[in-house]
C-alpha cells in the first residue's frame, strides 16, 4: 500500500463520494475508484458499500479510516517539520 492510496482512501472516506474526492485530489473518478479497488484487493477487505444512493464505509472500512486518518495526518506533520529544518 502506498501513501497515495492512503491519502485517496482517507479523502473518499471523508467525502463519502468518489466524485467529490476525485475533484479534491485532482484525479479522475475512474482512476480513484481503481486505486480504492486495488487497495481493497490488496488488503482483502471491502472498505466501502457502493449503492445507487452513494457509498458508505463498511465496519472494517470505518476501523481502518480511524487509524489511516491519524497516520496520514502524522505523515503530513513530519514532512512539514522536516521542510522547516
Amino acid at each position: 500500500m502506498t501513501m497515495a492510496q492512503i491519502k485517496y482512501f482517507v479523502t473518499v472516506a471523508k467525502c463519502l463520494s468518489f466524485t467529490k474526492a476525485a475533484e479534491q485530489l485532482f484525479v479522475s473518478q475512474p482512476a480513484l475508484s481503481r486505486h480504492i479497488r486495488n487497495m481493497e484487493e490488496e488488503l482483502n477487505i471491502q472498505l466501502f458499500v457502493r449503492t445507487n444512493n452513494g457509498i458508505r464505509l463498511t465496519p472494517a472500512g470505518s476501523s481502518l479510516y480511524i487509524g489511516m486518518n491519524d497516520m496520514y495526518n502524522n505523515y503530513i506533520e513530519m514532512i512539514n517539520k522536516a521542510n522547516k529544518i
